[in-house]
């Protein structure tokens, strides 16, 4: 099947291109100069007036995670995720029982080749025993190896069956060892976990049940320390590693300033770009998250180090849970849900508040929702860019059309948002994987279980 996108401006590697894209069984098969003699095709698809951009890459979900529903979610977050911009989700371990086995992983990879709409890698789950399973899990397609640094529970053990424990650091460098030896990619939640339970504890101890309890009990420092951590035992060993969810500019300066010497990269998040700490405590249980987010100042400073192109990606942490789940932090924050949903958020939103809003060049755009993740996560060659034999995965973007979030309107059972109500300038219209077009037109084009299952390209 040959496809032809004519009219179109195309976002590449090199920059916006007034270009038309000739697609071939799926793949990226010529740049053409516009208006330059026609192949013959089966279809064309006119996007004049569109941006088109490659699809995202969320390295960061949490689908099978959330609650007791992992399957529906997938089926119908996503889709979600296909009608806003995201082609292919990387989802972490977490699960009922968590992928930190090979059969564990095995079983649940059929439930994401059964329900994805999506094009899917999966992260498996370090837990402190499990060193010995690491190099099999690469072989079965483990794309990176999740581990937590910390815990809400003050011994250290997973909160709930499809968690992770806190890995303590002698775990942390004796699996950095062992990744180092088939250049496997460590991903660590970095806060320090004594700090985060000694502050938790005394607000309690207090009776404080506010919102702003919650952003006291996860201070930035306790995120900037553990991330030097990890660090220092990333020079040590020489393993790659990459830290989820950076909502502090010094950390990220942190990890920027030791990349002479270690292999690091590091994700933010649409909602520590914008929202603020006044903003947490205005929305309450719908926008509690960990690390929490941080006042303006530390908003204000984190964008400095991404417009300096800083930041090698944006992911979403989605966490769908339900409403239910989140509505039980009114009485007590400590009640609510601990995450966001984000995933039909996360291209978008950053395409209003960084391209719209403040003028980022849609190549940067392009390089924080794809290439970077396709880069970091071993992808690049079949996923984050519009280039010569890659898989044709595209995203149309209407800059003109203006929209507002409605949580009751997302996919999935998380319909809730911390971003309700909020102006998004700029509309995904359109989108492909693999050459398909799986929606358009307000509507979903494919049925569950299109997606398929991705890893590190050779």
């Amino acid at each position: 099947m040959k496809t032809l996108i004519i009219n179109g401006l195309v976002v590449t590697e090199q920059g916006e291109q007034p270009v038309d894209l000739l697609i071939d069984n799926g793949k990226i098969a010529a740049l053409l100069t516009r208006g330059a003699l026609r192949p013959a095709v089966d279809d064309v698809i006119d996007a004049s007036g569109l941006i088109v951009v490659p699809g995202a890459i969320d390295v960061h979900t949490h689908f099978t995670g959330s609650h007791d529903f992992p399957e529906q979610e997938l089926r119908e977050g996503t889709r979600g995720a296909a009608a806003h911009g995201v082609t292919t989700i990387v989802e972490m371990p977490h699960s009922l029982p968590p992928a930190t086995t090979l059969d564990r992983f095995v079983a649940k990879r059929s439930w994401l080749e059964r329900n994805c709409s999506v094009d899917f890698a999966m992260w498996a789950g370090l837990d402190g025993n499990n060193v010995d399973q690491l190099a099999a899990l690469d072989k079965e397609g483990a794309i990176a190896f999740k581990a937590f640094l910390c815990s809400g529970a003050p011994n250290g053990e997973a909160t709930d069956e499809k968690g992770l424990p806190r890995l303590d650091d002698d775990g942390l460098l004796r699996a950095m060892r062992e990744l180092a030896t088939f250049d496997g990619l460590i991903g660590v939640h970095a806060e320090n976990h004594d700090i985060l339970i000694g502050a938790g504890s005394e607000l309690r101890q207090a009776g404080r049940k506010d919102t702003r309890a919650h952003a006291l009990a996860g201070p930035e420092i306790a995120e900037i320390e553990a991330v030097g951590r990890v660090l220092a035992i990333a020079r040590e060993t020489g393993a790659r590693c990459h830290i989820v969810h950076v909502s502090s500019a010094r950390a990220a300066e942190t990890i920027i300033a030791a990349r002479a010497e270690v292999r690091a990269t590091f994700e933010t998040c649409p909602h520590y770009l914008i929202l603020d700490e006044d903003d947490l405590v205005r929305i309450g249980p719908n926008a509690r998250c960990g690390p929490p987010i941080r006042p303006r100042p530390v908003v204000d400073a984190l964008w400095q180090v991404l417009e300096r192109g800083g930041i090698d990606m944006i992911a979403s942490d989605h966490c769908p849970y339900t409403p239910e789940q989140k509505l039980a932090g009114l009485e007590s924050i400590w009640d609510a849900g601990m995450g966001l949903t984000g995933v039909e958020t996360l291209s978008p939103m950053f395409f209003s508040e960084a391209h719209s809003k403040r003028g980022m060049p849609l190549r940067e755009f392009a390089r924080m929702t794809a290439s970077g993740p396709a880069h970091a996560f071993g992808l690049w060659g079949r996923k984050g860019a519009i280039a010569l034999g890659f898989d044709a995965d595209l995203v149309f973007y209407d800059a003109n059309i203006e929209w507002r979030v409605e949580g009751a309107k997302f996919q999935g059972l998380g319909k809730w948002s911390a971003f309700e109500g909020m102006t998004c300038q700029g509309k995904v219209v359109r989108t492909l994987i693999r050459g398909v077009t799986v929606y358009n037109d307000d509507r979903m084009q494919v049925e569950p279980g299109f997606g398929e299952f991705v890893t590190r390209q050779a």
